[in-house]
């Protein structure tokens, strides 16, 4: 039986994917700063870990043929704030790191996660890396807040259209890249089926909810700022406009088949707004 051990694990992607894992037979270790009062799943085990903290890395990694690894939310340089903990993984006798970054960073070699994927190719170790684009749980924790007190997705992505994916959908292709060997060495793009607008996203949460919901095409100025006051740092405020740059520029837009492929089916924005309704609702 193989030991995994999930960087996030308690997180968006994280704690779907111990679940799939544990579900694949697998033993399941989730990386956490606070393993005494982490919720994970029944069958997994809460271990203390904090990428920025060396000293946990250790007895994390005691004992784990694979890793999965994502950069914690609200740093801009992922490369730097990743790396100390990639090499300690590079270092151990585990033998599979499962990289996830972001679709399109294939594209900027000199961008932070482009880095650390190229590490990660050069390590020497079995790898996967996953490149899923905007995930549709966004609509749940990032943009939420608005959307449940005003009925608003205030953005600044114009009318580009994003292929929004469902993160149970890229927990499962990572639960499959970690349990086996279909997918080593390769770089995957993940998406759901369809590109969408984000009035067209309001709409779909709208029917779901039974409650007007509408897009609001925001300024960037107006994004910073509100992103600043919400006490971000000023890098990663300006990290996010960069994103929001590539969103308008029609490069989240592209639809991949490999969550269909692999999966046999991927969610559509519908199919998660069904199943996440009673979230909206007043």
């Amino acid at each position: 039986m193989s030991t995994i051990l999930l960087v996030g694990g308690t997180g968006t992607v994280g704690r779907h994917t111990a679940a799939l894992l544990l579900e694949r037979g697998a033993s399941v270790k989730v990386g956490t700063r606070t393993p005494a009062t982490a919720a994970v799943p029944a069958g997994a085990r809460a271990v203390a870990l904090d990428v920025l903290a060396p000293a946990t890395f250790g007895a994390a990694l005691e004992g784990v043929d694979a890793v999965f690894v994502l950069s914690p939310p609200g740093h801009a340089d992922q490369f730097a704030t990743l790396r100390p903990f990639v090499d300690a993984v590079i270092a151990s006798p585990a033998k599979k790191i499962v990289l996830m970054t972001a679709e399109g960073v294939q594209y900027a070699d000199g961008a932070p996660l482009r880095r650390l994927e190229q590490h990660v190719e050069a390590s020497g170790k079995t790898f996967v890396i996953l490149r899923p684009g905007w995930f549709m749980q966004n609509f749940q924790t990032f943009w939420y807040p608005t959307i449940q007190q005003d009925g608003v997705i205030a953005l600044p992505a114009a009318d580009a259209r994003s292929a929004f994916i469902d993160a149970r959908d890229i927990a499962g292709v990572a639960a499959l890249a970690l349990t086996s060997s279909r997918v080593d060495g390769q770089a995957l793009t993940l998406t759901g089926p369809e590109a969408l607008g984000y009035a067209d996203a309001a709409a779909i949460l709208s029917a779901a909810a039974g409650r007007p919901i509408r897009y609001q095409p925001l300024d960037e100025a107006v994004f910073k700022a509100g992103l600043l006051n919400a006490g971000l740092p000023e890098d990663y405020a300006s990290f996010m406009l960069v994103l929001f740059q590539t969103v308008r520029a029609g490069h989240a837009a592209g639809i991949s088949d490999t969550v269909a492929t692999l999966l046999g089916r991927a969610r559509t924005l519908k199919d998660y707004a069904a199943d996440h309704a009673a979230l909206w609702r007043r």
